[in-house]
């Protein structure tokens, strides 16, 4: 199970760095672009808030609620994102693994 968790915790992080990488590339900068970047950022720091718990797992209690959070979080703005103005696969990409690294978070705890 700590194998998958992982896997899925670098596809997040590669999803946040490809999410960032789609913002930069039509080159031009403006407030949409910003939001774009910071969205990347939260899915990568995500990330590595759920490496830390994999690593520390389940010894740190704020950890463990910091990351279910998140996870929740971003879980829940991709499916408003979906039901509301993006109805494009990359979408149910996030929405698929930030939904499984809530499931490996809850999981995590003893």
């Amino acid at each position: 199970m700590k194998l998958s968790y992982k896997i899925i915790i670098y596809l997040a992080i590669a999803l946040g760095i490809a999410h960032q990488g789609f913002a930069v590339y039509g080159g031009k900068f403006n407030l949409n672009v910003l939001w774009f970047i910071g969205s990347g950022f939260a899915m990568i720091f995500a990330g590595f808030l759920n490496l830390a718990l994999v690593r520390i797992s389940p010894t740190d209690w704020l950890i463990h609620i910091l990351c279910i959070i998140a996870n929740l979080t971003i879980t829940i703005l991709f499916v408003v994102a979906l039901l509301t103005v993006l109805q494009e696969p990359q979408v149910f990409v996030g929405i698929s693994i930030f939904a499984l690294l809530t499931v490996f978070s809850f999981l995590q705890i003893k």
